[in-house]
Parts: structure tokens; C-alpha cells; sequence
């Protein structure tokens, strides 16, 4: 009878184990080289992208992507264009398994583009998109970020995002007013000239020294025209005068020639003030 047991036992595993190994192989994923040829051929949107349990699906919604085969990505949505990079890497060599691939995405950036850099895990794809999710190593939250083909609805950005984006990168700027904390630094910038372009980079020089920044000008609501709800980046990676200047500034009122900003701290509430006017 004891033989009899073993045996049923014997038998129950291996049609366990046979049942798990036709499972793997029909659900078995592509190779890396199909997911590249994939994304290489394609122009994608973002269609769902949850970062810490806050959806910032909308933050992407005019952007589209183009994964190139040299290894940069590039961001555009008409107005704005950003140069990242991006790689699908095998960390186990040997298996041919989508659960062993990273996709992998980075923009030098400081806007919200650099919420999705990361080596992020591969969940799914087929031939219109491809699912990536990445569990944080710290306190263990969870993003999730789809590419799918297509390209952005037309006029996806809002008319006053369009205008002040199209001002800004046309002519040179000074700056002639920044008060920050209550103290007029306004001097700090005297004589210098800032130009901002369409790839995202800011460039100010007084014709001895010159210094390069990012910007962008980004919407909180996508769904509604307000100047209110655009936020002006600006970011220099300095350690001088011009890293006073990096923030994600209020507008509180913009025209062809003229931008007033304005920050308010987190911290203890104090008010700093921002001027460009177009030389």
C-alpha cells in the first residue's frame, strides 16, 4: 500500500511540474531583439502612467516619443522637444524571459520627465504597446507607465501653454526684477541675455560668462485654458547666482514681451519675484 502512495505521489508531481512547463511556453514572450525592433519602428504615446499612487497620466498627454535606434529617445509636442536616452538590457543572458529585461529610460531633466527615468520591469506588450511597472526598493510603492502607438490628439495642448511656450523662444530675455525672500537681486543678472529654445535648453551670457539651464512650461490641468495652472521650470546645475532662479514658478501675468513670475516657499511662506522682459 505504502508503494501504491509513493507512486500516486510520484505522479501527481510530475503532472504538476509538466502541467507549469506547458504553461511557460505558452505564455513564453518575445525576444529583446523583437521588443526593440518593436519600439523602433513605432511613434508612441503615454496612456497611463501612476507614479506613487498619483495618476500624472496627464502630464504626457501631447508628448510623443521616438525610441531611436542609437539610443535616444526624443519627447516632442509641437513646441517642446526632449532628448533622453533609453535601452532594453537582459539580466540574465541566458533565458529568453521578458521578467529578466529592463526597460530602461533616462532624461536629464528636471521637470516632470524625470519622473520617468528608471530601469523599469517589463509586465506585458504586444504590437500596439507595452506595459512597465517598477516597485520602489525604498518604501515599496508601486509606478506603473504604458507606451501605446499612436500620436497625440491635435491641438492636445492648450492655447495659452502654445502662446507663452512660442514667446518665451522667440528673442533674447533679460531679467528686470528678482526679488527673492525681500531682497532685491535684480543685479546679480545685469547684463546678461536669455535664450530659450525649443529642445528645452536655456542659455544666459553676458558675452564673458556663459551658463546653460533646462526650462519647460508645463500644465497641472490639461483640461482647462488658465494661465493659472502652468508652471515656468527653470533649473540651472550651478552653484552660483543662477541656482536662485530654479524653481517651478507661478505665472502671474505674461504677454509677448513681458513675464512676471512669482514662488511661493513651503517653507515659511515668503514670496519671490521674477521678471524676463524681451530685449
Amino acid at each position: 500500500m505504502k508503494n501504491l502512495k509513493i507512486i500516486g505521489i510520484v505522479f501527481l508531481i510530475l503532472s504538476i511540474t509538466s502541467c507549469s512547463d506547458d504553461d511557460s511556453i505558452n505564455n513564453s514572450p518575445q525576444t529583446q531583439q523583437e521588443i526593440e525592433n518593436l519600439v523602433q519602428s513605432n511613434n508612441f504615446i503615454i496612456t497611463n502612467f501612476i507614479d506613487s499612487g498619483n495618476d500624472e497620466t496627464g502630464h504626457f498627454n501631447c508628448y510623443s516619443f521616438t525610441f531611436n535606434t542609437n539610443g535616444t529617445l526624443m519627447a516632442s509636442n509641437g513646441i517642446n522637444n526632449y532628448s533622453g536616452n533609453w535601452s532594453i538590457t537582459n539580466s540574465n543572458s541566458s533565458n529568453d524571459s521578458s521578467s529578466d529585461l529592463d526597460f530602461n529610460i533616462s532624461f536629464a531633466l528636471t521637470n516632470e520627465f524625470e519622473d520617468l527615468n528608471d530601469d523599469w520591469d517589463i509586465v506585458s506588450y504586444n504590437s500596439n504597446s507595452i506595459v512597465l511597472i517598477d516597485v520602489s526598493g525604498g518604501n515599496g510603492g508601486t509606478d506603473n507607465l504604458t507606451f501605446q502607438i499612436g500620436n497625440p490628439a491635435i491641438n492636445c495642448t492648450s492655447q495659452i501653454q502654445n502662446t507663452v511656450s512660442t514667446n518665451v523662444q522667440d528673442g533674447t530675455w533679460k531679467i528686470t526684477s528678482f526679488i527673492d525672500s525681500g531682497i532685491d537681486e535684480t543685479n546679480n543678472f545685469t547684463g546678461y541675455n536669455f535664450s530659450f529654445n525649443s529642445s528645452g535648453n536655456v542659455n544666459a551670457t553676458n558675452g564673458t560668462n556663459s551658463y546653460d539651464g533646462i526650462w519647460s512650461v508645463t500644465d497641472s490641468n490639461s483640461s482647462n485654458d488658465n494661465l493659472g495652472d502652468l508652471d515656468f521650470n527653470i533649473n540651472f546645475n550651478l552653484t552660483n547666482d543662477f541656482q536662485d532662479l530654479n524653481d517651478d514658478w507661478d505665472f502671474v501675468s505674461q504677454t509677448s514681451t513681458k513675464i512676471e513670475l512669482k514662488d511661493i516657499s513651503g517653507g515659511n511662506g515668503d514670496i519671490d519675484y521674477l521678471t524676463f522682459e524681451k530685449n
